[in-house]
């Protein structure tokens, strides 16, 4: 089955799918999960984080990471608080190479938004600029889950929206996440992304780094999460939801 999902083919202001379709097409994607490759597994922090791969005919691999969390880590209500809302504000407050994160558009605030997330890399890297539409959606079902999918946006045609990007050298990701809650009351968070950085950097090499990098955003968030609790204190290093059942 074709992903639905592709870098190929960034939405535009004036091409949104809905949001029935985004949502329908993030879940076909990690409907498939279990013919996805196993890869290396990581214990960053003493988390285990299990990655895959999946190879697509056109276009970079997918990658997914799953792990699981006690409620030492966090409850489900405290994952989807700060991963469901406010997703790319959040995400640039532990994600060490976010510099901004700026919202361009808010189709259905805190449910349909466009933002633009900016990357400072470190050296011989440009800076990146990702810009996406961010779908995120909070099922009241038992047990719990919520969605957040992110789609590459062109900015290109309007150019009010251009000027609100930061500069750097374009880049397109994609990523469907899925936070669930276990019956034993633990936390699987499941994050399936592909990526393609732009510039003169070759897809392959942006894909070996991947499976790696995901993991590390792991800690970086449980770290964060608990500093937002008061369970810890950090700092990052530099190197409503629409229900339906």
């Amino acid at each position: 089955m074709p992903f639905p999902i592709k870098l190929s083919r960034p939405v535009n202001p004036k091409r949104v799918p809905s949001f029935e379709t985004i949502l329908a097409n993030g879940r076909t994607i990690l409907a498939n999960a279990d013919t996805w490759i196993e890869g290396r597994t990581f214990k960053p922090s003493g988390t285990i984080v299990q990655t895959f791969t999946k190879k697509i005919p056109t276009g970079p691999p997918w990658f997914m990471r799953v792990s699981r969390h006690p409620p030492s880590d966090g409850t489900f209500s405290d994952f989807w608080d700060y991963l469901g809302e406010n997703h790319a504000k959040n995400e640039a407050e532990y994600v060490p190479d976010i510099a901004k994160a700026t919202l361009i558009l808010a189709i259905e605030p805190g449910v349909m938004e466009v933002w633009s997330i900016h990357y400072e890399l470190t050296t011989p890297f440009s800076p990146r600029t990702f810009t996406v539409l961010i779908v995120t959606h909070l099922e009241t079902v038992t047990p719990r889950q919520g969605w957040i999918i992110s789609i590459p946006f062109d900015t290109t045609a309007d150019e009010a929206m251009m000027a609100m990007e930061e500069r750097g050298v374009r880049g397109k990701y994609a990523a469907v996440e899925r936070i669930r809650e276990l019956d034993d009351g633990t936390v699987e968070w499941r994050v399936a992304t592909t990526t393609t950085v732009g510039g003169f950097v070759p897809d392959w090499i942006t894909s070996r780094s991947v499976p790696s990098a995901i993991a590390e955003d792991v800690p970086q968030f449980i770290t964060w999460l608990k500093a937002q609790r008061g369970v810890v204190t950090a700092t990052k290093s530099k190197g409503s939801n629409r229900q339906t059942t």
